[in-house]
């Protein structure tokens, strides 16, 4: 994996973002389409545009940290709630020396135990992985820690200030999330926010929360502490998970008394801001493997699936396993307690019917509610993509959604569907879904010649 990140490039992207089916057809007229969510999107944007083709992800390959060491530990038995503190404690006040002598803990037992620390606390981002302790011979044991002598990358008072930023960066996040959501709803918010606004590190340098949050962008382990200390503020259980073969870490999120896989690093490979992926959202055990298992090689040395993690955490519910926004590619939107989502559905008899809307009050259980009819087209080619890149925004009563050259609106009460504005100017480009929705009703749009790439415009329309 790691030989293939250093080639790294933009073809997962192309790969999980269009298929490369292509049918041959004249113009044909716009129906209908979909598209919203996330605000803020400029950053993001403006990072991603200027990432060069040969620095995106490979179709061989997820991103993985090629820096990272994340240890074979066992964490199916919990850490000793006295010891944990102790330590915890002893870092976060920056102490040069802790006490571990009644422990008696050797030295492989105070790797794995210091890793597992870090990785649970986000706010301890100026802890370094190195350490040094003292030592003691026992007679039955060997030599054992006396005293842990953590390493700290900044002064107290540098700490102090970076603390206070951090807290308002998690403050800021938290800030926006759905004031009267359930829990399902603040980790899909928190999921969307850090894939639409957040972007992989690919110099494999950045691995904390408080430089992830400034910076936005980060390895894997990033994206895991940093969900972390976002879930902890929401009142949500969210634990690390790693995988020492993989070369990566992600997720386990409590949700109504059942635990779940989330990997937003492997989410988050959508060219623009206004694309998403859910392939790695609150997944069961057998899920998260299952997803992939057209990629799985049992003999590879680093695999692109995910196997051999460690977490104390069994995620046994499948209840989301085969949800309807599994295979979408923008945002899920949400009115009126009822979810919405656009997924991908091409069809044989009628090669223009390349999506569907589905909804549903239960996330897990949704209905297919309406057929999208566009055509995204190759530029400067009679050929299409077999592929639905609309998306969905809400605004008053109406479901906003795009096709290739429109925004459309569907009335949630009455089910009329009306079209708000044919841009046939944007051709021979498309739109390629909806970034967000301000409050006064300005919808942002990606307008762009294919479904990757640095080449796009955002443009704006007033509902009003």
């Amino acid at each position: 994996m790691k030989s293939v990140l250093r080639a790294v490039a933009g073809t997962l992207l192309i790969a999980m973002l269009f298929t490369l089916t292509l049918w041959r057809n004249d113009a044909f007229p716009d129906l209908s389409g979909f598209t919203q969510f996330i605000q803020d999107t400029a950053g993001r944007l403006d990072t991603l545009s200027q990432i060069e083709a040969g620095d995106l992800v490979s179709t061989q390959s997820r991103p993985a940290d090629e820096g990272a060491q994340y240890p074979d530990y066992d964490l199916s038995d919990e850490i000793d709630p006295e010891l944990e503190a102790l330590i915890y404690e002893g870092m976060r006040t920056q102490a040069a020396e802790i006490d571990l002598e009644k422990y008696k803990l050797d030295h492989d037992s105070l790797q794995k135990l210091v890793s597992a620390i870090r990785f649970k606390y986000p706010d301890l981002f100026f802890v370094d992985k190195t350490f040094g302790y003292s030592k003691r011979n026992d007679p039955q044991l060997g030599e054992v820690a006396v005293e842990l002598r953590p390493q700290y990358t900044h002064t107290a008072e540098q700490v102090a200030a970076m603390m206070q930023e951090y807290e308002g960066y998690i403050e800021s996040i938290v800030s926006k999330a759905p004031a009267d959501g359930t829990d399902f709803d603040k980790l899909l918010y928190v999921h969307d926010y850090f894939v639409q606004n957040y972007c992989y590190d690919f110099t494999y340098t950045i691995r904390d929360a408080h430089t992830f949050f400034k910076e936005k962008t980060g390895v894997c382990q990033a994206y895991m502490l940093a969900l972390i200390a976002v879930c902890n503020e929401m009142g949500i259980q969210s634990i690390p998970v790693t995988s020492n073969r993989m070369n990566h870490a992600w997720n386990l999120v409590e949700l109504d008394g059942a635990w779940y896989h989330v990997d937003v690093t492997w989410d988050d490979t959508g060219s623009y801001a206004s694309f998403t992926s859910y392939a790695y959202f609150l997944q069961s055990d057998v899920g998260i493997m299952a997803i992939d298992a057209d990629r799985i090689h049992e003999t590879a040395e680093e695999p692109d699936w995910h196997c051999d993690w460690a977490t104390t955490r069994s995620a046994d519910d499948t209840r989301y396993d085969n949800a309807a926004w599994r295979l979408a590619r923008s945002p899920m939107v949400k009115g009126a307690d009822t979810y919405y989502c656009v997924v991908s559905e091409a069809n044989a008899q009628n090669p223009t019917l390349t999506g569907a809307v589905y909804s549903g009050t239960d996330p897990a259980v949704m209905s297919h509610l309406f057929a999208i009819e566009a055509v995204w087209r190759v530029p400067d080619s009679n050929q299409y993509y077999v592929d639905c890149y609309s998306g969905l925004a809400i605004y008053c009563n109406e479901l906003i959604y795009s096709t290739h050259n429109s925004l459309r609106a569907y009335d949630m009460i009455t089910g009329q569907d009306r079209q708000i504005k044919l841009m046939a100017e944007i051709s021979p480009r498309s739109i390629y879904g909806i970034c967000g929705i301000s409050a006064a009703g300005d919808l942002t749009f990606v307008v762009a010649a294919k479904p990757s790439g640095a080449d796009h415009t955002i443009e704006v329309y007033s509902l009003k």
